[in-house]
């Protein structure tokens, strides 16, 4: 704790590209599965955690936001060059943590269908956030709540609301940052 008030950022990657493994332990189904994020494991990933870093902190230090700053907690400017791309990259693995927010170790359209079948596999549905194709850029709570609502309803035969709802997608999402 600090004897003073203050503020935080975080930052993270919203569509990482390096994937973990979920395996089984042993033959015993009692027995919890080995699970390996793989945080960090592909050069993307940490590039763009690099340059969120240096977004955030560029971001805080600007002249707007002086009144309310004080110095530098971390990454502590005497122990990390921003400059220096393996002194970012060094803070990042020693601080960074998960969201809680895993999802898509079952990927709808690779391991169930629209429905939450598991392919071959009779009877077995998965109505929960480990379908979704790809993670979120917010909190998983919402969205996977609407994804058991409607799985259940495909569960009971009951037929959906709406058919065919249009999504936005801006043009630029892919490269738009600032």
């Amino acid at each position: 704790m600090l004897p003073r008030h203050g503020f935080q950022l975080h930052c993270s990657t919203m569509r990482a590209v390096g994937t973990g493994t979920i395996r089984l332990a042993s033959l015993d189904p009692r027995t919890a599965p080995t699970i390996d994020p793989r945080y960090l494991s592909a050069e993307e990933d940490v590039v763009d955690y690099r340059n969120g870093v240096r977004l955030a902190i560029e971001i805080l230090e600007q002249e707007s936001l002086a009144p309310f700053t004080g110095a530098r907690l971390s990454p502590a400017p005497d122990d990390y060059d921003l400059d220096d791309d393996d002194d970012v990259d060094r803070w990042v693995r020693e601080t960074a943590h998960s969201a809680y927010h895993p999802s898509c170790t079952c990927a709808m359209g690779d391991v169930t269908d629209a429905d939450g079948r598991v392919a071959g596999v009779a009877g077995l549905r998965v109505v929960d956030a480990s379908i979704m194709p790809s993670i979120v850029s917010g909190n998983l709570n919402a969205p996977t709540i609407m994804l058991a609502e409607k799985l259940a309803d495909a569960i009971r035969g009951v037929p959906p609301v709406f058919e065919d709802v249009p999504v936005y997608h801006a043009a630029d999402w892919e490269t738009q940052q600032r």
